[in-house]
């Protein structure tokens, strides 16, 4: 299952997306912001005809690096990530 998320991203001359930044709530409803140290890579996907841009990044928590992947919807406009990757974020807080 997936779950929402707010990412600030930055877009080239040519319509590349970055992620910089990812936040997300946490189990105490704090929000918790995680710099994106690298984009490992990006490829796009249709799942069920619905166009899916997959980002594989590395980020620092816990004072260890960890790659997440985020999910962004273009036709609606959203960022995702999966519910089991967001579990192991609080060991301890980026930026």
């Amino acid at each position: 299952m997936r779950i929402p998320i707010d990412v600030i991203a930055t877009f080239n001359t040519l319509g590349k997306i970055k992620p910089n930044y990812i936040r997300l709530e946490d189990e105490e409803h704090q929000l918790r912001t995680f710099r994106v140290e690298q984009v490992e890579y990006t490829k796009e996907e249709k799942w069920a005809g619905i166009p899916v841009m997959v980002f594989l990044c590395d980020i620092i928590t816990g004072g260890l690096k960890k790659q997440i992947t985020l999910f962004y919807y273009r036709e609606q406009h959203k960022w995702m990530i999966d519910r089991g990757e967001k579990s192991w974020m609080w060991e301890e807080n980026l930026v």
